[in-house]
């Protein structure tokens, strides 16, 4: 069996019920959540929109450059355009010269070969070296035979020349129109073209074959002239770009070559999905949520015990992100059009609802995501959303009213409107023309936009998140709340009571730090439940008969308690916050209801008294303002029950207020609330000092007026007095020794701590 009931409680801790009942589960699923509809709306956003265009289709939209990019095919044109301009770098051949020297040397060995044919008659040997060496009309068939009939050494020495002219010459650069000036040096032997032999046959076949070897000796060099071109193109590197913002493709024109590659190149044409965007995408999301949950773990650990309030951060968040992304979804309006994207929204709402520290680095981040969301200016956009949405959170962190929400949005619209002319100041941006203010416009209307979403969205998500704001608290603390309204009207003795229990406590609250709005408002509510039996509490008797007097202790102690149970029911009915209702229990903690356990036991039936009978059923209070009601509502009760005729002094009522504090503390009331003992000394001396105004001296009355107006404190006067304490309470109460201000003390009301020595819980309830 106790394997059986070990592998039950296994398998419900692994079942998905047990698992959402684990907090860090809770915690990742809720992150998981976020991430997930964070990377499902950036996806469309940050990730660039894609055209169904075509090269040559008719632009749809104008489309501008979300970033700097190269003009691709402008570029590449200008390149080519460039290297082509670079003139081809040329080179002298040497295998011209080396192609010169041997016809040279050809010549001279023909002439050598053919005079030393055998068999052929000299007049066919000229033809036949005429038609071989085709030397031209300038070298006759008399010089041929000259040259077949020269001696071996003059033929050297031509040869020598003619050689020393093509290599004088075609060892320099010749360009094609150098050609014939070179030959005509040539033949007029002009320096360093000179002969050295002096006959003139000779010379002249020298010069002809020389001349026919002249020609342009450049060919190019491939080499140098690509380096040269390439470093031409370099040049043009990058030169042609779409700025940030600039037009692409104008809408209704068709789509060049050059816009389409553009368009491509920015991944706006095409079909298929970019998965590194959406990668990236993703990744971006994972850090945004990461860091708020890092920095929710690290400062603000007690929101990340509540998974409503974190739920509610995210909603706010993805929310305000969703409605910036919607502004700029009307991007065809003008590109400033973004400076309408409300992050300020989220500053009003988190610091309103949750926390201010949490709202500024929320905003942080939605002001980087709506930046990166926008095509163009994304640096701009994020600073005006940041500066904003700063400004929003600092404005409404004392909000008092609806109003303040929009005096919040007016202080927004005026930092964004700074802001603005501050960046086109910056840029040198000429102020004179339309678009700076138009965009400070923008600007403008974006804190009022802020404000009325705020203002609309507010008590959406106060019911939906039961989220207890000051502006829900000052309306719960109209007079005209059905709940306050039954209270002054069925008991107002008790509803007097309250009334002066909250100025102590909003007196306290402020003293010691505390929420001073939700410790008055709280004050307000604490004892409705009283409204059921109201005539059962003394404050709302006013000198009738007790009915107490007819009821076993027990009975009555029973009904002295049960207030907080009846209040408990009526506030959940009435929806009141789940703070407001902590007052009901906690103001009573587990007090002793000490008068009537002393009656039960002095009435002899003490061996069937049981304490526990006779407390409240608690629970202590937890926070600071319950312990200050705790603490305000015993001493307001006790002063006033010990008040004799006339006023208390100073000194009475110090006194008073000092053993009641104390003995809340010796009972252990106040161990679960966060109160220092510095607390609870500033907490006297606040008391003491309002409830001394309240109780101050007044004029005795002459003895002439004794018969026709009763003085304050005189029997039936106004009232009977409010808590009874062991110096007489009840007794007082009946003999009509009132209080002069007309009213009872509250429910469950302490007495001094002097009576029936049990820490001053006595009292005619």
């Amino acid at each position: 069996m106790d394997f059986l009931h070990e592998l039950r409680d296994r398998l419900r801790r692994w079942s998905l019920q047990g698992r959402l009942k684990n907090t860090k589960v809770r915690r990742a699923l809720l992150g998981g959540l976020f991430f997930a509809l964070l990377t499902l709306m950036l996806s469309g956003q940050i990730v660039p929109r894609r055209y169904a265009i075509q090269e040559g289709d008719i632009a749809p939209r104008d489309i501008e450059a979300p970033q700097e990019i190269v003009n691709r095919l402008a570029t590449e044109r200008r390149k080519e355009a460039a290297a082509a301009a670079v003139p081809p770098v040329q080179k002298v051949d040497p295998a011209l010269l080396k192609e010169a020297e041997d016809i040279v040397n050809y010549s001279f060995t023909r002439v050598r070969t053919i005079r030393e044919l055998p068999n052929m008659e000299p007049a066919a040997k000229v033809t036949e070296l005429t038609k071989q060496l085709n030397l031209g009309a300038n070298v006759t068939p008399q010089t041929y035979t000259a040259l077949l009939n020269a001696e071996e050494r003059l033929l050297d020495l031509a040869r020598i020349d003619a050689l020393k002219i093509v290599r004088t010459a075609l060892q320099t650069p010749i360009y094609k129109a150098d050609v014939q000036d070179i030959r005509d040096k040539i033949d007029k032997e002009t320096d360093p073209y000179t002969i050295e032999t002096k006959e003139p046959w000779l010379k002249i076949f020298t010069k002809e074959v020389s001349k026919g070897t002249i020609k342009s000796n450049l060919v190019v060099d491939a080499e140098q002239t690509q380096q040269l071109r390439e470093l031409a193109a370099a040049r043009e590197e990058n030169t042609v770009t779409w700025k940030v913002g600039q037009l692409i493709v104008k809408k209704g024109e068709p789509v060049t070559d050059e816009q389409y590659a553009g368009l491509v190149d920015l991944r706006l044409v095409g079909n298929a999905t970019d998965y590194r965007s959406i990668v990236g995408t993703a990744v971006l999301s994972a850090v945004m949520v990461g860091l708020m949950a890092l920095y929710m773990s690290r400062y603000r650990s007690d929101l990340l015990d509540h998974d409503r309030k974190m739920f509610l951060l995210g909603v706010i968040g993805i929310g305000t992100l969703g409605l910036s992304l919607v502004m700029k979804a009307f991007g065809n309006l003008g590109p400033g059009v973004a400076y309408l994207m409300p992050v300020a929204v989220n500053g009003m709402l988190v610091s309103i609802l949750l926390d201010t520290r949490a709202a500024l680095l929320q905003n942080a981040l939605l002001a980087l995501l709506v930046g990166l969301s926008t095509e163009v200016d994304q640096v701009n956009f994020a600073l005006v959303a940041l500066v904003g949405s700063t400004v929003a959170s600092y404005a409404v962190s004392r909000v008092e009213s609806r109003t303040d929400i929009y005096r919040a949005g007016l202080m927004v619209s005026a930092a964004n409107v700074l802001t603005i002319i501050g960046i086109y100041m910056v840029k040198a941006y000429p102020l004179l023309s339309a678009r700076p203010w138009i965009d400070a416009g923008l600007g403008a209307a974006n804190g009022i936009l802020a404000a009325m979403v705020a203002t609309g969205a507010l008590p959406v998500f106060e019911s939906l998140f039961g989220i207890l704001t000051p502006l829900k608290l000052l309306e719960l603390s109209n007079p005209n709340h059905p709940l306050l309204k039954k209270l002054l009207v069925e008991a107002p003795g008790s509803y007097h009571h309250t009334i002066l229990v909250s100025n102590l406590c909003e007196a306290g609250a402020e003293a010691v730090g505390a929420d001073t709005t939700l410790a008055r408002v709280g004050a307000y509510y604490h004892d409705i439940g009283k409204t059921k039996r109201p005539y059962f509490f003394v404050e709302n008797q006013f000198g009738g008969e007790n009915p107490h007097d007819k009821l076993p202790p027990s009975l009555s102690a029973l009904i002295i308690t049960s207030h907080v149970k009846d209040g408990l029911e009526m506030a959940r009915e009435a929806r009141l916050p789940r703070e407001i209702i902590d007052f009901i229990p906690e103001h009573h903690g587990t007090t002793l209801v000490g008068y009537f356990y002393h009656k039960a036991n002095k009435e002899g039936q003490s061996e069937f008294v049981l304490e526990d009978d006779f407390r409240y059923e608690g629970p202590k209070p937890r926070s600071k303002e319950t312990a200050i009601l705790m603490l305000a509502d015993s001493c307001e009760a006790s002063v006033r029950a010990i008040r004799q005729k006339g006023s208390l002094t100073v000194d009475q009522i110090e006194s008073q207020v000092k053993r009641i504090i104390d003995d809340r503390l010796k009972q252990g009331q106040l161990d679960d609330c966060d109160l220092t003992l510095r607390d609870l000394d500033t907490l006297k001396r606040t008391f003491v000092k309002v409830l001394s105004g309240v109780h101050h001296a007044r004029v005795e009355y002459p003895e002439a007026l004794q018969g026709k107006l009763a003085p304050p404190g005189a029997p039936g006067a106004n009232g009977g007095e409010g808590k009874a304490d062991g110096a007489g309470g009840l007794d007082r109460q009946r003999s009509g020794e009132g209080g002069a201000d007309g009213s009872a003390g509250a429910a469950g009301g302490e007495g001094s701590p002097e009576s029936v020595g049990t820490g001053g819980q006595a009292g005619a309830e």
